[in-house]
């Protein structure tokens, strides 16, 4: 090789190793970045695991449903000729809500009636012919077979009364019963019928829609974690934010079956409603008051209840 080649040869490596050079960073500065990542990864890592959970009353959610509601439906068919009340009306156990057409029953009771008439006065015949019977069979003008003949004839005279009460008693029921009354005390939510439609039994025609608000129940659901820390008769605070109200209950009941899909279980809290200040179907938070829970509990509660609308 050529002293110029070796020459030009030496002069390109030393261009780029004081290239090299010049990027990368010294020793000295890599040595210190390397502790004070490392510090400040510990510090952050000592920050979270001081921080202590964040702790408060627990909270579910549900909602302040009526205690019972029913759809109403008569027992007779006909038309409807009334209806007495309306939506959002308060109602009375036994009291009318609508009345049927009762032409048609009424024409069945005045014929059960007069069947009962003619019974009776069959029966008193029968009764007057089995005494003459007796009679002549003591004065040996009637032989056994007469006696027990009238006899018999006496006692289906007395089952055709029987018979004819029992239609009569039918036929009152069947008048009775185009009067459509409230089983319980509580709110019309809805009327499904108008006057002058016709109503069936087959399929149901449903008229009313009633729902007992004098007792409101929220239901929530109990994660199984919780279970221990909660039992029946255990006092809670309901808040209603939709009507600026709290309620002080109890827990009235709880399920002893975990469901297997949520892994809870529903706890039900009554609520007095007799002066009906808090309408049904409110959204609910129910504070059990001294039960601490941290923010996974929290997180669980959150998932189980339904969420504020």
């Amino acid at each position: 090789m050529s002293k110029s080649v070796f020459a030009s040869l030496t002069a390109l490596t030393l261009v780029a190793c004081r290239s090299h050079e010049a990027e990368s960073p010294p020793a000295a500065e890599l040595a210190n970045f390397a502790p004070a990542a490392a510090t400040a990864g510990a510090a952050d890592k000592t920050a979270k695991d001081a921080a202590p959970a964040v702790t408060d009353d627990l909270e579910l959610s549900g909602v302040a449903a009526p205690m019972r509601s029913t759809r109403l439906s008569p027992k007779a068919g006909g038309i409807l000729a009334s209806i007495k009340t309306r939506e959002g009306t308060y109602v009375e156990a036994g009291q009318v809500l609508c009345q049927l057409d009762p032409i048609d029953v009424q024409i069945r009771l005045d014929g059960a009636k007069v069947a009962l008439d003619q019974a009776l006065a069959a029966a008193q015949n029968a009764a007057s012919d089995l005494r003459r019977a007796k009679e002549l069979f003591k004065g040996g003008s009637m032989t056994d077979q007469g006696v027990e003949k009238a006899q018999f004839a006496a006692r289906i005279a007395d089952l055709q009364v029987d018979g004819a009460k029992v239609a009569l008693h039918a036929a009152q029921q069947a008048l009775a019963d185009t009067a459509l009354r409230a089983p319980f005390a509580g709110v019309v939510t809805k009327v499904l019928a108008e006057e002058g439609q016709m109503i069936t039994t087959m399929p149901p025609a449903l008229i009313f829609a009633l729902a007992d608000t004098l007792t409101l129940e929220v239901r929530v659901s109990v994660p199984e974690r919780m279970l221990a820390r909660i039992k029946v008769g255990q006092p809670v605070t309901v808040i209603l934010p939709a009507v600026n109200a709290e309620r002080k209950a109890q827990i009235d009941r709880i399920p002893e079956v975990v469901d297997s899909t949520t892994r809870s279980v529903e706890a039900v809290i009554r609520l007095d409603n007799k002066d009906r200040a808090l309408p049904a179907g409110l959204y609910a938070r129910v504070r059990f008051t001294g039960i601490k829970v941290d923010a996974a509990d929290t997180a669980v509660a959150a998932d189980a209840g339904p969420q504020r609308p």
